[in-house]
C-alpha cells in the first residue's frame, strides 16, 4: 500500500502534467478549493474534481504545483507546504504564491484535499476576472 507522502506527491506529478488523477483519488475524493479561487467550493467525487482542471486550465498559459515540506500527522493525514506558480493567460502576468494543502487518504488512494493560499495574487494575474 502507498503511504499518503507517495500518494500527494504522485497528485503533484499528475496536476503538473504526468498522468490521470484516477491513478490517486478515491471515486469519492473530496476536494476543497477555496472561495477566491477560480470555481472555489466543495468538488464532490472524481468526475468533478477532473472537471474542475479542465476549467481551470485555459485560464493560464502555465499553472504548477510546487511541493516545498510534507509534514505526516499520522498515517492517513498529512499537511503539505509548498507554493503556486502561475502565468495568467489574459493578462499575461506571473505569480509565485505559497500555499497549504491538508490531505487525508483511505490507505490506498486519496480522499480529502483542502487548501489555502492568497487569492488576492492569483485574482491579479487573472485581470481580476476570477469566474466561480
Amino acid at each position: 500500500m502507498p503511504n499518503i507522502s507517495d500518494l500527494a506527491t504522485r497528485f503533484y506529478e499528475i496536476v503538473n502534467g504526468e498522468g490521470e488523477l484516477s491513478e490517486v483519488l478515491s471515486d469519492d475524493f473530496q476536494f476543497g478549493i477555496m472561495p477566491g479561487f477560480p470555481y472555489g467550493g466543495n468538488q464532490d467525487g472524481l468526475t468533478e474534481t477532473n472537471s474542475f482542471f479542465e476549467k481551470l486550465g485555459p485560464l493560464f498559459d502555465n499553472f504548477e504545483v510546487h511541493a516545498q515540506e510534507f509534514i505526516p500527522l499520522d498515517d492517513a493525514n498529512l499537511v503539505v507546504r509548498g507554493f503556486y506558480r502561475a502565468l495568467g493567460a489574459k493578462t499575461g502576468k506571473q505569480v509565485d504564491f505559497e500555499t497549504v494543502h491538508f490531505w487525508k487518504s483511505n490507505g490506498s488512494k486519496l480522499t480529502h484535499y483542502k487548501h489555502y493560499c492568497d487569492t488576492g495574487l492569483l485574482c491579479d494575474i487573472l485581470g481580476h476576472d476570477v469566474p466561480q
